[in-house]
């Protein structure tokens, strides 16, 4: 288990910066945890801050934190940042790959990995199956982990594990004009909280990088239309399920009343 208590970043020396609880394999959590949240939002940060302070804690060093407790890690695994291998002829994708390959290999019940967004450089239905199928692997060796993901179907998928906890980095929301389709601002509250963040929010992120405000506008107006589609689908999936045995046509005519 790894109990963190008010914990820091010790690279961060800064009077602001908010501390966070990290449990893993405790009581109160799973051993592996599906971390959501904005773009932006910390995440990344506190996975590095909860392998740093794991290090430091098994040398006997002074920890950034109320309290920590943990057994002892043989290895710590990472996967973190997005980098290609072009003398090698490595992908970004294939060298997040070749990491995890070894993470699956080598990983133990007494290890701590920390894997940030795997998936992302293929299509969504390849890097969502692929980052499924890692984490279903994670959770058979019981091993301490960290998952960041802006797949939110795995929070889905493996909402009833009990070898699965989801968390996110807490952030509040606000939009600049209500009652049309319009740019959110969100305030990033860097606070670890229980359960999964709905959105990724990486429209805000796009207006902070400058994309002009009618891409961004449009952008979101494809994406909620994306959406309705999906939910749709799911829907029309789930009567499917539960009207099984009666007539096509009958499912139809529930669909239609959604």
């Amino acid at each position: 288990m790894i109990e963190i208590r008010d914990g820091k970043h010790p690279c961060i020396p800064s009077n602001n910066f908010i501390p966070n609880d990290t449990l893993i394999a405790t009581k109160e959590t799973a051993p592996l945890i599906l971390l959501t949240g904005p773009n932006m939002g910390g995440k990344s940060t506190l996975m590095r801050q909860v392998g740093l302070i794991t290090v430091m804690a098994q040398i006997g060093c002074h920890v950034p934190a109320s309290a920590c407790q943990l057994t002892l890690v043989d290895r710590i695994f990472t996967r973190l940042g997005a980098n290609d291998d072009i003398m090698a002829g490595q992908s970004t994708f294939l060298v997040e790959l070749s990491e995890t390959a070894a993470i699956l290999q080598h990983a133990t019940t007494h290890s701590l990995v920390l894997l940030d967004e795997l998936g992302r450089g293929t299509s969504t239905y390849d890097g969502t199956a692929i980052a499924a199928s890692v984490v279903d692997a994670l959770t058979k060796k019981k091993c301490r982990t960290l998952f960041s993901t802006h797949y939110h179907s795995l929070v889905e998928d493996f909402k009833d594990s009990a070898n699965v906890s989801s968390a996110h980095m807490a952030c509040k929301i606000e939009n600049e004009d209500e009652g049309e389709v319009t740019e959110q601002n969100v305030t990033f509250l860097y606070k670890l909280s229980q359960g999964a963040c709905p959105k990724s929010y990486g429209f805000n992120a796009a207006r902070l990088a400058g994309i002009p405000a009618h891409i961004t506008k449009r952008a979101q107006e494809i994406a909620t239309k994306l959406e309705n589609e999906v939910n749709l689908r799911h829907a029309f999936t789930t009567l499917c399920k539960i009207n099984d045995g009666l007539s096509m046509k009958s499912v139809l005519k529930s669909l239609t009343t959604l």
